[in-house]
């Protein structure tokens, strides 16, 4: 070889994470020996004659049992290891099934290739007969489609994988400017900086025309658009929990102009099609939507908004030729944006009256735990000369540190949980958002001081793995979302006890057997307002018989979400029913993450509840005291009042208008879900379900009132676009996706149908 010619570099193949795993597996089971080591030869000696054994354990395994020693071990800090030794164990478990997978695509992938060739000849062949005839025989064609069917299958096992985008050169991974998708923010000057010229443009005079015309209520819920970035989505649910927290909208149903009674959302709704006639907002069309639900608002408008807000004192961030800054504005709103963290008024001593403050709003700061410190009780004692009774701040009634976009681009974590602590004065705090907000594993129990708290968001709160066991205490809470919080495994005993409780997202039917501790589907009954409810069934065996069982007694229940997938499967079935039902859905997001916490140690979590509830005891035993007995009857009358539900019937509730089922387990609906059988459901949507092959002909006429059908995710769901018209006569939407078999659909390119 020339000593001036390169060998050609050759592609290293990846590096397999297994050993790396059981490497790092085996280091964290040495420190976990060495730190506990008094606590294992405790435990070895109180174990006797059961912790023995004639055969020697493999390492691997005797590391993955380490986890059971753990209830035995007492102190604050011994959680740590555990927590970081049952992750690791979870992650070599998806590694391996991840590698499975490989595996299997590559064989079968491999199995086609042959095929294919010979089909490649074929065709080329039957082009040289005759040119002008078309290649493909009805055979080819057939045995295509079958090929098409297995690739489909391998593809619906593939779990939903984040893109990874390529780095720019000279980009540096560790500049804090950067955010959504390390796109560096840039600040460009406003069509609001130059004050004088935008009043002299026709569209501020329509503008501030238009706004004059507002009822008082809908000026300010107009000016609420001023925080969010021009052309930004904005969601009409965020803004109904941001407006009742000001007060701006009653949470309760209050009487429409026809006399009848109208829900929040719906009030909610009249008001953003007001703006959208008046051309204030414009809606986010969704084709795959009936109705928009979210809303953003053209540069121009938006700047003759911030402006009309400046001058009125409602929001007081925008400066001229600056970026947006932290401020209290003149009516006392702090907007928190990026980089408030670092600005002077971000310490607690340089916020002046925050005694004051009535609204924390964060637009777009990544670590907003800095907030909190304005509320503590040496906050307080600085605003008051003589202060005899505990500190509280009347005046705020929104903390909204959560994440206001419905995407996960913005990431947001606490820095500092213990600063919860803080929230016990907040005592007059109607919203309540740490939505999207990591590294939260429980809410401080402070939590529970929120006597009218209306709204607690913590949607997305990835980290979160308990929910405070005095639920109870929120009095007036009426919406508690807790979707997406993978680690939370069940719920606390009195959550049925929130009477005033109408919205509840992210329900958990665990698959702990312990139901004296956590409470049950069939208990949410006595939540007598009850109207939207969206399950996340985590227990194997627990089907949709199980479901409506307990939820035929729901009095108002007009919304209905039910998702399987959160019990613990293993690799050894393969092929088909592999898990492919739901790629690209939000329910495949959920099964995956809710089956590793399915997994999840029982021994760490009694023994942090144990630890918890003696401290909570401690400091609050009078109130304990008050609270037992009245508890216990509570307890004790539902418990031998309440019908049986193994012996009830499975029914839909009479008030039910929508239900949405995700990863249906079934091969058929049961007949009393089937589509003649809905009684006044207006929407139904069924995504995911590897084995649900059909409906059922309705013997008699049908009488389904089905308007909206959704369908996602049914490779073996087999119907024709005449049966469904027959099942449901009153159909006017229909979304088909990924679902091959439902054929001669008049839908678009994208499996849309609108009558």
């Amino acid at each position: 070889m020339d000593s001036g010619t390169q060998p050609p570099e050759t592609v290293k193949p990846a590096p397999d994470p297994t050993p790396v795993i059981l490497q790092f597996l085996g280091i964290v089971t040495n420190l976990h020996e060495q730190v506990n080591k008094e606590a294992v030869l405790r435990t070895t000696r109180s174990a006797g004659t059961e912790t023995t054994t004639n055969h020697p354990e493999p390492a691997l395994d005797r590391i993955l049992t380490l986890s059971n020693m753990n209830r035995r071990l007492e102190g604050q800090d011994d959680h740590h290891i555990p927590k970081l030794h049952r992750n690791l164990r979870l992650l070599k478990e998806d590694v391996v099934k991840l590698q499975d997978l490989r595996t299997d695509v590559a064989e079968e992938v491999l199995k086609h290739i042959h095929p294919l060739e010979l089909l490649l000849e074929k065709v080329a062949k039957e082009e040289n007969k005759d040119p002008t005839k078309h290649p493909l025989t009805l055979g080819m064609k057939k045995d295509l489609d079958d090929i098409n069917k297995k690739i489909f299958n391998l593809m619906c096992q593939v779990p939903l994988l984040p893109n990874k985008r390529k780095k720019a050169k000279g980009s540096n991974d560790d500049n804090g400017d950067k955010d959504n998708n390390g796109k560096e923010i840039v600040c460009l000057p406003g069509i609001h900086a130059n004050e004088e010229d935008l009043q002299r443009l026709a569209v501020f005079r329509y503008v501030l025309r238009e706004f004059k015309d507002l009822t008082d209520i809908r000026k300010i819920c107009l000016l609420s658009f001023a925080v969010f970035p021009e052309n930004q989505e904005v969601n009409r649910t965020m803004l109904m929990y941001w407006w009742i927290g000001e007060g701006i909208l009653s949470s309760q149903h209050i009487p429409s102009e026809t006399g009848t009674l109208q829900k929040p959302e719906d009030v909610v709704k009249g008001f953003l099609d007001d703006f959208e006639k008046r051309n204030l907002i414009e809606p986010v069309e969704v084709k795959r939507k009936v109705k928009p639900s979210s809303y953003k608002m053209a540069p121009f408008v938006h700047s003759s908004v911030v402006l009309i807000s400046k001058e009125i004192g409602l929001f007081d961030m925008f400066r001229k030729k600056e970026k947006p800054t932290m401020s209290q504005s003149r009516l006392n709103k702090v907007c928190l944006v990026e980089g408030s963290s670092s600005q002077p008024q971000a310490k607690a001593k340089k916020m002046e009256k925050p005694h004051l403050i009535e609204t924390v709003f964060n637009v777009s700061e990544r670590f907003p735990d800095f907030a909190f410190k304005w509320f503590s009780e040496d906050q307080s004692s600085q605003n008051k000369k003589l202060s005899l009774s505990k500190p509280t701040y009347k005046a705020l009634k929104v903390f909204y540190l959560g994440r206001w976009e419905r995407t996960a681009k913005r990431h947001i974590e606490v820095e500092n949980p213990e600063l919860m602590k803080n929230l016990k004065y907040m005592t007059k705090l109607k919203l309540l958002s740490f939505q999207g907000i990591s590294r939260i594993e429980r809410l401080d129990d402070a939590v529970c001081k929120l006597r009218e708290l209306i709204i607690l968001d913590l949607r997305a709160c990835y980290n979160l793995e308990k929910l405070p066991d005095k639920i109870d205490s929120l009095k007036a809470l009426i919406y508690l979302d807790i979707t997406d919080c993978y680690m939370i495994d069940r719920m606390p005993k009195r959550l049925s006890w929130l009477d005033n409780l109408e919205v509840l997202k992210g329900f958990v039917v665990s698959d702990a057997t312990d139901e004296e501790t956590f409470c049950t589907l069939a208990e949410l009954k006595h939540l007598k307002k009850l109207r939207k409810l969206s399950i996340s069934i985590n227990k194997g065996g627990f089907g949709i018989i199980d479901v409506f069982k307990a939820v035929k007694y729901f009095e108002k229940l007009e919304k209905l979400k039910v998702a399987w997938g959160g019990i613990n499967e293993h690799p050894e079935a393969k092929g088909v029913d592999g898990g492919k039902d739901a790629k690209k859905d939000i329910a495949k997001e959920a099964k995956k993450d809710k089956a590793k916490e399915a997994k999840k140690d029982k021994a760490k979590e009694a023994k942090k509840d144990k630890a918890k509830e003696a401290k909570k005891d401690e400091v609050n035993a009078a109130a304990d005291k008050k609270e037992q007995p009245a508890g216990f009857i509570r307890t004790a009358t539902r418990k031998f009042f309440s019908p049986k539900v193994d012996n009830e019937e499975p029914e839909l509730p009479l008030t039910l208008k929508k239900l949405d089922l995700q990863c249906f387990p079934d091969e058929n609906l049961p007949l009393w879900l089937e589509p003649a059988d809905l009684g006044g459901l207006e929407k139904l949507y069924i995504k995911g379900g590897i084995k649900l092959t059909g409906f059922r002909k309705p013997q008699t006429e049908a009488t389904c009132n089905v308007k909206v059908l959704r369908l996602k995710f049914l490779p073996r769901l087999k119907v024709e676009w005449r049966d469904l018209k027959e099942l449901f006569p009153k159909l006017e939407f229909l979304d088909k996706y990924q679902c091959p078999q439902v054929s001669f659909c008049p839908t678009d390119g994208v499996g849309i149908w609108s009558k």
